[in-house]
């Protein structure tokens, strides 16, 4: 059996990593960043907020030298400690998370890539009767047994103008040639009284099976698909009446902003996310992965356990273009993809096998442990030579919440009361997350140098938040030396399609010197700003995968008016309100042009 609480906490001592170096960087790092997120690092575990170590590493090497130690107490899932080892700097790592740090020390941590594959191998050999019982189904073309990859289900609704039932994906399916312009209708025709009805208007009944998905037959032959047969039907009872002997989380979700979405669908605890299919392979891959005969090997299969986070899950919302995602909410979709747990386990090692392959033996010392960021007392005054951090950003994700379900499987949970956060469920407005954000940057001036640096990651589009957070800055005594875009490339879904996400990240380079203070810039105007910057052809940008014509970057146009302000004024106002005003000094433009033609 594993020791989780024992793993936690096994750490060398503090002072072991520390130096007496000085710092001798007098200016603040001056080009934007740009680091994409498709690397074996980052794709290897799922975290609701990751930056790219490879970016992270840039400013390593600016601001330190080999052997250095860098602190970052906001870790999740430990980029930070990642780019700190790849640059063979000592690092300090911490978060209010236990599953954080659980992830944080397995991504920081170095195997032996033959002994975990061969351990994959064992487990799923030992399970492949199982995987059989559980998601055999016929080929539709030669009738032959064969492996299902995905089932894909989805609710049944009850139209509102004729309280008749029907299945969503019977009526709402619109496929076309390319699987990129498929998609769900959210308006439509009721097949019964063909009155246009909104799917997310209507209430929910059950969830059926509507398509099963697998390989069969010719070599080379892509997915094929098949319609539920009376012979998968029956295959599903069975596989429902199936007793459960090993272990799994029954925890209840607790209240919360996001939970609230699960309890509100009758999904009240950890159990009812999944289906009784996926939850019957989930509790022996869980078994196998804690009580493995290499006892060194059980942190890294658990691991590889928990990056499959909500893709086993009902929360898997299906896709015309295939996969499922990782999102930071527990959304409920109205039609779900079941993917076969057993063969998103394995890919999920294959991608983890990548992620070992690249990281080397090294000899960075590493401390990673729970803990607030307010109490950072298990680090001595002024013994920090570089701190990176990417801090909650006020209400946008609840990551006590959002952690909950790793936390269920693990069996230890976040204590929330130091939770920096806007959070209403927890009584936390943005004067409480400030006070929090203060106190947190007073524990990271206190152990950081002299004259050493602060880099803070920050994404907001409240302009009372951004507020927060400079203040914070200044009151626990740091100087903000300057400001840049963190461009993480490959923006997402929410990102291009929300008018309320600002897509891009600030880094705030911060300094620890007493002697500094505050300097105000002349303000330029708003409208100078915009005038000026959208001269530049990148702030104009197109669609991924919505079809609308290309559009202004508002989110771009605003971090960067963030930027330039930041350093020098008190920045009050919110995206909504900057985009209107942008809004209106381009129509005025367009008029101004215009009248010269």
């Amino acid at each position: 059996m594993f020791d989780i609480n024992k793993f936690l906490n096994i750490n060398p001592n503090v002072d072991d990593l520390l130096n007496k170096g000085i710092s001798h960087i007098t200016e603040a790092y001056h080009d934007s960043i740009k680091a994409g997120k498709n690397s074996y690092a980052y794709d290897a575990h799922t975290y609701h907020t990751k930056v790219p170590p490879q970016g992270i590493e840039i400013l390593i090497k600016y601001y330190t030298k080999e052997n250095d130690v860098v602190l970052d107490p906001f870790c999740g899932s430990g980029m930070t400690g990642l780019a700190a080892i790849r640059q063979n700097r000592h690092v300090i790592l911490s978060d209010l998370s236990p599953a954080a740090v659980f992830i944080a020390k397995n991504f920081t941590a170095t195997y032996s890539v033959e002994a975990y594959k061969k351990a994959i191998d064992d487990i799923l050999k030992q399970l492949a009767s199982l995987e059989k019982e559980l998601y055999t189904t016929q080929c539709a073309k030669c009738a032959q047994p064969t492996i299902q990859n995905y089932t894909v289900w989805s609710y049944g609704l009850i139209c509102n103008e004729c309280n008749e039932e029907f299945i969503l994906w019977d009526v709402a399916r619109d496929e076309k040639p390319s699987y990129k312009e498929s998609k769900i209708l959210s308006q439509f025709q009721c097949p019964n009284c063909h009155k246009v009805i909104k799917k997310g208007k209507l209430k929910r009944t059950k969830l059926n099976p509507v398509s099963i998905g697998y390989k069969c037959c010719e070599k080379g032959l892509k997915d094929t698909v098949h319609v539920p047969t009376a012979q998968d039907f029956k295959a599903l009872q069975e596989i429902n009446t199936i007793k459960i002997n090993k272990w799994y989380p029954k925890n209840k979700f607790p209240s919360g902003v996001n939970t609230g979405q699960l309890i509100n669908h009758g999904l009240d605890s950890i159990d009812k996310i999944y289906t009784h299919r996926a939850l019957i392979a989930l509790a022996e891959i869980w078994d196998s992965c804690i009580n493995y005969k290499v006892a060194a090997l059980r942190p890294l299969l658990m691991w590889t356990f928990t990056s499959l986070y909500q893709r086993v899950s009902v929360l898997s919302e299906f896709r015309f273009w295939g996969g499922s995602s990782n999102t930071a909410n527990y959304n409920v979709p109205q039609i779900m993809n079941e993917q076969n747990v057993f063969k998103t386990f394995k890919r999920k090692a294959n991608t983890i096998v990548l992620h070992l392959d690249e990281i080397k033996q090294h000899l960075s010392k590493k401390h990673i442990s729970v803990g607030s960021a307010t109490d950072l007392s298990h680090i001595p005054d002024n013994s920090i030579d570089y701190i990176f951090t990417d801090p909650p950003f006020g209400s946008n994700i609840n990551y006590s919440e959002m952690n909950f379900l790793w936390e269920s499987w693990l069996q230890v949970f976040t204590d929330n009361t130091k939770e920096a956060i806007v959070n209403k469920v927890q009584g936390k407005g943005v004067q409480d997350y400030k006070a929090l954000m203060t106190t947190s940057f007073s524990e990271m001036h206190r152990v950081l140098k002299n004259d050493s640096w602060l880099t803070v990651v920050f994404h907001n589009s409240s302009g009372k938040v951004w507020d927060a957070i400079r203040n914070s800055l200044y009151d626990a005594g740091f100087f903000i030396s300057d400001a840049h875009i963190f461009d993480k490339e490959h923006g997402t879904f929410k990102m291009f399609v929300s008018d309320n996400a600002v897509g891009y990240d600030l880094i705030l380079h911060c300094q620890k010197n007493d002697l500094l203070v505050g300097h105000a810039v002349v303000e330029k105007s708003i409208e100078d700003f915009v005038r000026e910057m959208m001269k530049k052809s990148d702030y104009v940008f197109s669609f991924i995968h919505v079809e609308r014509n290309p559009e202004t970057n508002f989110r771009k146009l605003y971090s960067e008016w963030i930027a330039h302000q930041i350093v020098s004024n008190n920045i009050n106002i919110s995206f909504d309100n900057f985009r209107n005003i942008v809004s209106k000094i381009i129509e005025h433009a367009k008029t101004e042009n215009a009248s010269c033609l």
